[in-house]
């Protein structure tokens, strides 16, 4: 009776164990995980770098109702300085509308006016890019894949993206092009 116990105790543990986490070497050989941004440190003081890739396989769709779209995935930001080596895992939800897209606005800036200046296209691209996130902090590891304390408040309101955010911005047309196999601002709605 006593060796039931123990062996059912042993399954149990087994399946309730915590899996091994996100490693930098997975990051960096598996074709599910696409780099989108990289930033070396190359001070004098500082070596290392900022790296950010996208897990194309977490990437589902929340809302497909065109020109809106939702999509949702995770992304790892890696940290690996001097001092710091360190992946930082996130989900990111990003709501598209894509009468923002810039296609769109060059399409419509024609047909409203047959020679649209480049700064009247420029300035409407930025005031609103069409895009909105929100971005949720969901585990921090070491580069081998072990847990590290989190203290992070997330705040799940929705910001707009701006397209002179190129960080984010590229996250959220990698999650688009992954699902859609278009970027967003190629997108025109006629």
């Amino acid at each position: 009776m006593i060796q039931r116990i123990l062996m059912l105790a042993l399954v149990l543990l087994a399946f309730t164990m915590p899996t091994e986490a996100i490693t930098y070497q997975e990051l960096k050989t598996s074709p599910q995980f696409k780099l989108v941004h990289t930033r070396l440190m190359n001070g004098s003081m500082e070596s290392g770098g900022l790296y950010i890739y996208l897990n194309t396989y977490s990437i589902e769709a929340l809302r497909y109702a065109p020109p809106q779209y939702s999509l949702r995935g995770t992304y790892y930001v890696v940290m690996d300085t001097s001092y710091q080596s360190t992946i930082d895992e996130r989900q990111l939800t990003v709501d598209y509308d894509t009468n923002y897209s810039l296609a769109t606005l060059i399409h419509s800036s024609r047909i409203m006016s047959p020679s649209p200046s480049m700064m009247a296209l420029v300035e409407a691209s930025e005031s609103k890019s069409g895009l909105t996130m929100t971005e949720v902090d969901v585990a921090k590891y070491t580069f081998d894949g072990a847990t590290k304390p989190m203290h992070y408040v997330n705040d799940t309101r929705k910001f707009p993206l701006n397209r002179n955010n190129t960080i984010m911005y590229d996250i959220a047309d990698a999650m688009f092009m992954s699902v859609y196999q278009q970027h967003f601002d190629d997108i025109v709605v006629p």
